[in-house]
């Protein structure tokens, strides 16, 4: 999981709801700005990835859904409509065989309660900057485990978001060997090892984390 910067909410959400108290009311009056709202966070905020796996999505219904990090239910600070509590999540299945529909992870997961949120133990990754250091992963099955920063914590985000069921690992082991296969076509290893860190650096390749820890050595981190 990585550390999302928030921006300033955009001024058409504000608008929009203002005059609103719940959620229902800004589905039904505003699909084509909730649309442009995903839009907007995944192009300017969370480089098309997923806020809790880091998968890659896009703004479609079929890929990804708006995300309230803490439940809006819960109300408080008016957590329906406070852009900072609003991220994009993958629905979970973006993994998945093709017949199998069945949300694994991520929102979707977490809103269905089998793990209660627990506010103090949640790391929320528009407030907690270094949230990649609760986490380590394993090459041998690409699980995401705890580090030792706070292993309660950590293994109650694992849980909460099943970041560990259905396609997640595979998917991870996937996306090394593609950018493994993809860097050893540049034969020098100085060279390869720059395009590494440059690529990686920028932050917009599907479970960036994982891939960091991986290339830990060779970024310096």
């Amino acid at each position: 999981m990585k550390y999302v910067q928030k921006l300033d909410a955009p001024q058409s959400f504000i608008a929009k709801t203002n005059s609103l108290s719940k959620w229902s009311d800004y589905h039904d009056c505003c699909n084509k700005q909730k649309r442009a709202l995903r839009k907007y966070i995944l192009k300017y905020e969370q480089n098309f990835l997923c806020i809790y796996c880091e998968g890659k999505i896009t703004s479609t219904n079929e890929s990804s859904h708006l995300e309230h990090i803490k439940p809006k239910h819960l109300d408080i600070e008016n957590l329906t409509f406070n852009y900072k509590n609003i991220s994009v999540s993958c629905n979970g299945n973006c993994d998945n065989n093709s017949e199998d529909k069945i949300n694994y992870n991520c929102g979707h997961r977490k809103d269905k309660n089998d793990t209660p949120y627990n506010d103090d133990k949640f790391l929320n990754p528009v407030e907690e900057k270094d949230i990649r250091d609760y986490f380590e992963y394993d090459f041998d099955d690409y699980f995401i485990n705890p580090s030792d920063k706070d292993i309660q914590k950590a293994q109650y985000m694992i849980d909460t978001l099943h970041l560990n069921d259905g396609g997640l690992p595979k998917a991870r082991e996937k996306a090394l060997k593609a950018f493994i296969k993809k860097m050893k076509e540049t034969s020098d290893i100085q060279i390869r090892k720059k395009k590494i860190k440059q690529i990686l650096e920028q932050e917009n390749i599907a479970f960036i984390s994982f891939l960091l820890f991986k290339y830990k050595n060779i970024l310096n981190i």
